[in-house]
């Protein structure tokens, strides 16, 4: 599950997903907000130059240093400001950053092209500005029950094939994104109070004939396909585990396999041969474990599986219901496609904001070439 950055090394228009993003919670050092309203000393601009520019980065052909106020690519840092937004400074320092993390040490970028990225990403922090400065005059807060179900949110993508929330996989996407845990909360934040603004000053309303007409125009959307719904007991063991230890995990499988046909109690059984129970599966023929698709689609109502060998352990499956591929009524799917239809006019309707907080501006840009 990936996390994209804001916008992309090619010179095409940087565009902004606020909280309407699915991926948009992932992006960059850009997520922490210094002061902006005056230039930045000389003395912290060096420091963020030297930052950028990293020990030992890049040479110049002759084998000399590069100059300390040019980028490993040959084009000069920002040391002061790079944008003045209605009289607040945008940080070079920012700006540094997301240029260097963007095309890092590369030196076979042309050199119009990496005006075309500086423009970008000069743009993307403009933008911020103006919507930040937005938030603020428009009074926009958020309450911390409201960052928490955000949060929540988030984090509920990183989940194990067991249903438990995997920290080592949101990690890996932290780091693969440049970022923070405290600047991905940040960030989060930053879309959280975004969408308000939408909210606030755009038009996302969706009426019950759009909602219909959606509906009616795309049949094969509402197609659902055949599935399983089951209770699982896993005893984990792990897949480099030795012929013994695998061999006691599975023997605990089928002791709980064999309780559960007598009848025990799914609780009781699980505690006692596993961690406890799990959430239930929800299995379909392309569901991502494959071990546990063919059993489950095999088995009647109430029914409790073999123990199921899998990269986690050994599986122990009750199906609780079956249910076969039908087509969803319009009833069924109204909330969906109105918070569908909603996302996409909040992707509009941001556009259409920030073109026009920037037609109102006074906006001097400062790129240093």
């Amino acid at each position: 599950m990936g996390l994209p950055p804001p916008y992309h090394i090619e010179d095409t228009p940087v565009t902004s997903r606020l909280a309407f993003a699915a991926l948009a919670f992932a992006s960059t050092a850009a997520c922490t907000r210094p002061s902006t309203s005056a230039t930045a000393p000389a003395g912290a601009a060096k420091a963020a130059s030297e930052a950028v520019a990293q020990p030992g980065a890049a040479t110049e052909a002759n084998g000399a240093a590069a100059a300390p106020n040019v980028t490993a690519n040959g084009v000069p840092r920002a040391v002061g400001p790079v944008a003045t937004v209605n009289g607040r400074d945008i940080a070079g320092d920012r700006f540094n950053a997301e240029f260097a993390r963007l095309v890092g040490r590369s030196t076979k970028v042309p050199a119009d092209r990496l005006r075309r990225i500086a423009q970008n990403v000069l743009n993307r922090l403009i933008e911020q500005e103006l919507r930040e400065q937005a938030i603020r005059n428009e009074n926009i807060t958020l309450t911390d029950a409201e960052f928490e179900d955000a949060w929540k949110e988030f984090t509920g993508r990183f989940r194990k094939g067991d249903g438990r929330f995997d920290e080592s996989a949101l990690t890996t996407e932290l780091e693969r994104a440049h970022t923070t845990m405290d600047q991905m909360r940040e960030q989060i934040r930053q879309q959280r109070l975004g969408a308000k603004l939408v909210q606030k000053l755009g038009k996302v309303e969706v009426s019950e004939a759009d909602s219909k007409a959606y509906y009616d125009m795309n049949p094969s959307a509402w197609l659902e396909a055949a599935s399983r719904d089951l209770r699982p007991i896993l005893i984990r063991v792990p897949a480099d585990a030795s012929a013994d230890v695998q061999q006691k995990a599975k023997q605990k499988a089928e002791d709980a396999s064999a309780a559960l046909k007598k009848g025990q109690d799914f609780e009781q059984v699980a505690k006692q041969y596993s961690e406890g129970p799990l959430p239930p599966l929800h299995l379909t023929r392309a569901s991502a474990e494959p071990e546990l698709e063919p059993v489950a689609f095999q088995l009647k109502v109430g029914e409790v599986s073999k123990p199921i060998k899998t990269r986690w352990g050994w599986y122990v499956l009750r199906l609780i219901e079956k249910n076969e591929e039908r087509t969803r009524p319009y009833s069924e799917v109204r909330d969906e496609i109105r918070t569908q239809l909603t996302t996409r006019r909040g992707y509009t309707e941001e556009r259409r904001i920030l073109v026009e907080l920037r037609k109102k501006a006074e906006v001097v840009e400062k790129l240093p070439f």
